[in-house]
Order: C-alpha cells, then structure tokens, then sequence
C-alpha cells in the first residue's frame, strides 16, 4: 500500500468516533443480512434476514435505532458491497432516514474473508459482520449516492446507453436480412436507419416486388421520406434497376418475409424512442445550472452535457479521494 493510501485509509478510520455504530449489509435480492459492530470492533448484533420489504426495511431502522439507544451511540456508518442493482433500495432508504451509506470492493469483501476465517466458503450473516469490519477499519470507497435531477439523468442516460446498443444489433440483424434478399440495397440508401428505405420495405421489400410498381411511384415515395428531394427520381430508377438485376435470393416465402418485418419494426422501434430519450435528456439538461456553462463551450450541445453530467458523481468522487 502506498503512502497516499495509507494516510487516507486512517482518515477515513479517525471519521469513525466512539459514538458511531458500524453497520454491514450484506445485499441480496429477496434479503439482506446483517451485522453490528462498534468502533473497537465489537460484535453488537446480527441479523441473517431482512427482507427487501417495508417491514423489513422499518425493522432495519428499528433495530439501528435500539443498539443506538442501548449503547449510547450517536452516529450512523452502513458498509455494504455495490451488488448488481439490488443496493439501491436500502441505501436510498437509509439516506432518508440519515444515516451514512459506504460501498466495499468485493475483491476486498473476499480477501479479509480469506484472512478472517481461513476459508473462501461464503456466509451471508459472517459476510455481513465482515463488511462491518471492513468499514470499521476505513477500508471503504466514499460514496455519493446522488438524487434529484442527476439521478434522473444518470437513470436516463443509462437506459439510453442500453437501448443503444440493442439499436446498433436490430440494425445489424436487418442488414444481414437484406445481404440475403436484396443487398444492392445498401449502394442505394447508406443508413439502416433512412425512412426512405422504411418506407419502401414496407411498400415493396422484395426485387420481385419493386419490379411491379412503377418508378413514378416509387420517386413519390422516397420524396415523401426524405429531406432531399431532388435525388429522389434518380434513387428510384437505380431502385427499379436493382430490382431487375438482383442476386438475392429468388424464393421468397412468408417466413422471408416475417423475418424482414420484425428486423424493421425492431429498427424503427429502437431509432424512435433514442430521439425520444435525445429530447427527454435535453429537457432535463435545462434544469441543471451548471449545464448551461457547459453548453457555452463550442462544440458541446444539450446530449454532450448530459453525458458529462451523468458522469459528474464519479467526477466527484475522484476530487474527493484526491483531497483526502
């Protein structure tokens, strides 16, 4: 450890008074388990299960509330490991009710259980007391569990980075429907996400339906769906020649044709609700002050500062650690 970490460490632990009672929550999905200690690292209590529910959650203040009581104690310190989603509950359900919430590296959860117990076996109520120790000891990450507006953002901009992705596979699953069907489609409109292709694959997705319709038809169409209109007619007499002369596959049956559907409705779903979420995210932005001198900056627009205000907690949390 270096000497940096060390000295932060001890801060951390002198932050911890003899007035504080140390709490390890060992975070779960159906329940938690959890442990009590004191600053000496005396063991005050345990509880192997309390249920993610109201009742279990006023039973967690409840039994804070009688240790405080019973050992004279004035502060609050819960330690608890980030596990997948199922923390946010109860560490939001503390803050309310003020009490300090800190996160725990599982790599340190594992090593002080090995240290401990000799023995990597796993015990929900020992790995609770665990925590506890671990927090006692300062060897906890200094959390900001945001709220307000920026956990909105975050919320949001999270949701948006996922449905992203799945818009990047719905694309690739219709590109690859097209290389099979009619892939001189791709010389012809550049995006999976154009609305002129929209509109003509659900008009005429195959070659051997474009070369039933007429080219008028098929320019009205495209200039229609598109910003540029005056392209249209020269991009429906390359679509009618492409139909002709097509190596797609030639035998089309109503499974083809289902397949090409669903790969659409799942491109046009997911390329709409993004330009939904882009004017949620830039609504939110403008309820954020700081925002506003973010967007001063050449360059960066409402969807630039919303990713760099999602990020502000972790931003924060790295100025702290330095200062410490």
């Amino acid at each position: 450890m270096s000497e940096r970490d060390y000295n932060r460490q001890v801060a951390r632990r002198q932050r911890i008074s003899k007035a504080t009672l140390v709490v390890g929550v060992d975070v779960g999905n159906a329940f938690n388990a959890v442990g009590f200690m004191n600053k000496d690292g005396n063991v005050l209590g345990s509880c192997a299960r309390l249920y993610n529910s109201r009742e279990g959650f006023e039973q967690f203040v409840e039994m804070i509330e009688g240790l405080k009581a019973r050992h004279h104690l004035r502060d609050v310190l819960i330690g608890m490991e980030p596990t997948g989603h199922y923390w946010r509950k109860l560490a939001y359900f503390a803050k309310e009710h003020g009490y300090e919430v800190r996160f725990v590296r599982t790599t340190a959860l594992k090593h002080h259980r090995e240290i401990d117990e000799s023995s990597s076996a796993k015990s929900d109520q020992r790995d609770a007391l665990t925590l506890a120790n671990i927090t006692r000891e300062g060897k906890y990450i200094d959390t900001v569990i945001e709220d307000g507006v920026l956990r909105q953002l975050r919320a949001l901009s999270k949701a948006r980075e996922r449905l992203l992705r799945y818009s990047v596979s719905a694309k690739n699953s219709l590109h690859a429907a097209l290389d099979d069907y009619f892939p001189e489609l791709h010389e012809i409109f550049w995006s999976m996400g154009s609305r002129s292709l929209w509109v003509i694959l659900d008009q005429c997705p195959f070659p051997e339906d474009i070369v039933l319709m007429k080219v008028s038809t098929l320019g009205e169409w495209i200039a229609r769906s598109s910003r540029k209109r005056a392209g249209s007619a020269q991009k429906a007499n390359a679509l009618y020649e492409a139909g002709q002369k097509s190596i797609g596959v030639k035998q089309i049956g109503s499974a083809d044709r289902y397949r090409l559907r669903m790969c659409l409705e799942e491109v046009k779903r997911t390329v709409l609700t993004l330009k939904d979420m882009d004017r949620q995210l830039k609504l939110m932005v403008k309820d954020i002050p700081s925002a506003s001198y973010l967007m001063s900056i050449p360059g960066i627009g409402p969807l630039s500062a919303a990713v760099f205000l999602e990020n502000w907690v972790i931003l924060h949390i790295f100025i702290m650690l330095v200062r410490l």
